[in-house]
């Protein structure tokens, strides 16, 4: 059986798809709403295939990348390097060369490039929101430089 991450919209709904025939179920996913633990759910598709889907409330999809950039902490100059490790229209996960430099609540100025066709640059805002040794989330400030690097990251983390 094969796993699938699934992501619950605002309406309590998810879209599963088999992974065989390619079929689409909709799934009302209401009692999911208030459980903070992680829900799979198996699911026997009409033409026979089953498989698991772990179910994912998230605001934004996220999208496994490997993107060198860097960032500057605060109003300081000083750039250091980072690899952004994951990216939705909400923020990023990155890892930095040197542990415990950064903590929650810093605020950050970061810039990467992207590996769509084309090489789109993108520069950002983003305050820490958890750390795990190397590894920082962040989330994206709502009054970042322009709408239009939002959506072209929407456009690439679902492509």
């Amino acid at each position: 059986m094969t796993e699938q991450r699934v992501f619950i919209n605002n309406n309590n709904t998810a879209v599963c798809v088999c992974s065989k025939c390619k079929r689409t179920k909709m799934l009302n996913i209401l009692w999911f709403e208030n459980t903070s633990e992680v829900v799979r759910i198996t699911n026997r598709c009409k033409c026979g295939h089953s498989q698991t889907f772990l179910l994912e409330r998230r605001r934004f999809h996220r999208k496994k990348v490997n993107l060198p950039g860097c960032y500057t902490l605060g109003k300081k100059n000083l750039k250091k390097l980072m690899v952004v490790k994951d990216l939705s229209r909400g923020g990023l996960r990155l890892k930095v060369e040197k542990e415990g430099e950064l903590k929650i609540g810093d605020m950050l100025f970061v810039a990467f490039q992207l590996d769509d066709e084309h090489r789109s640059l993108i520069k950002k805002k983003a305050v820490i929101r958890n750390i795990s040794g190397c590894y920082i989330g962040a989330e994206f400030c709502s009054e970042n430089f322009g709408e239009a690097f939002d959506k072209i990251i929407s456009y690439y983390t679902f492509h």
